[in-house]
């Protein structure tokens, strides 16, 4: 406990640096662009963020009954918390414990529906990153570890998993070797999203050890932060490298 206290204050105060260092180096930019353009200026993308499952659907189960959708939902209002802070326009699918399919759908086909419309609601956003929080389970193997799927429509889906993936290792996981995965046909969302979008497995709810982690308020926050900076990161290296290049 001691350790993830440490890890937590640890997490904060480098989040307020990073904070303040992002505020900064915009201010620099945002000045050394309006002496070459004043009428360029650089935007970021809407996030939307996407805790999957909800409702009648638990997702999988903990290995303690600790249901998937709970936690989901707990790091995806994290990660809204640490971008709203960061001056991102942030979209959540769901704030609360329910599916978003359509009033009056018939049993069989409740999670089509709200399917479609967490996609709907990603496609409202053409300048978005849809980021979907999960968790994984495998039972009767000892599997643990982040995974990260990237849809293939966009060629900045793969690089955004790629730097979740490595940072999570860097700091949280280091015994971690799983490499992204391309979304096949069976991930509804990433296979269909016009928009960047990658879906994070955070870890397997099948594993005693892991799941007791995910279940932690600290934990939570600390994998949040990691990939809150390992997304922003990229994203804001990618505005900025558009912008210069339109100037």
């Amino acid at each position: 406990m001691k350790a993830y206290r440490y890890l937590l204050r640890f997490s904060l105060l480098s989040l307020a640096v990073i904070l303040a260092f992002s505020a900064a180096s915009r201010l620099l930019f945002f000045f050394r662009l309006e002496a070459k353009h004043a009428s360029v200026i650089p935007s970021l993308p809407t996030i939307i963020l996407d805790a999957g499952h909800g409702g009648e659907d638990g997702g999988a189960c903990g290995a303690d009954g600790t249901p998937e959708k709970d936690l989901n939902l707990a790091i995806t209002g994290m990660l809204a918390d640490y971008f709203r802070m960061a001056g991102y326009t942030v979209v959540e699918t769901r704030t609360e414990d329910r599916l978003l399919y359509d009033e009056g759908t018939p049993k069989g086909h409740k999670k089509q529906s709200d399917l479609r419309n967490r996609l709907a609601v990603a496609e409202q956003y053409p300048d978005g990153v849809l980021i979907s929080i999960h968790m994984n389970s495998y039972p009767g193997v000892e599997c643990q570890g982040l995974q990260v799927w990237y849809s293939k429509s966009r060629p900045e889906s793969a690089l955004y998993a790629t730097a979740v993936q490595q940072n999570v290792k860097a700091l949280l996981q280091p015994n971690n070797n799983r490499k992204i995965k391309a979304a096949t046909s069976g991930i509804y969302l990433l296979n269909r999203a016009t928009i960047p979008a990658i879906l994070i497995e955070c870890g397997f709810l099948s594993s005693p050890a892991e799941c007791e982690r995910l279940a932690n308020d600290s934990y939570q926050r600390q994998l949040a932060f990691a990939i809150f900076t390992s997304l922003s990161q990229k994203i804001e290296e990618k505005a900025c490298a558009e912008t210069e290049v339109m100037v």
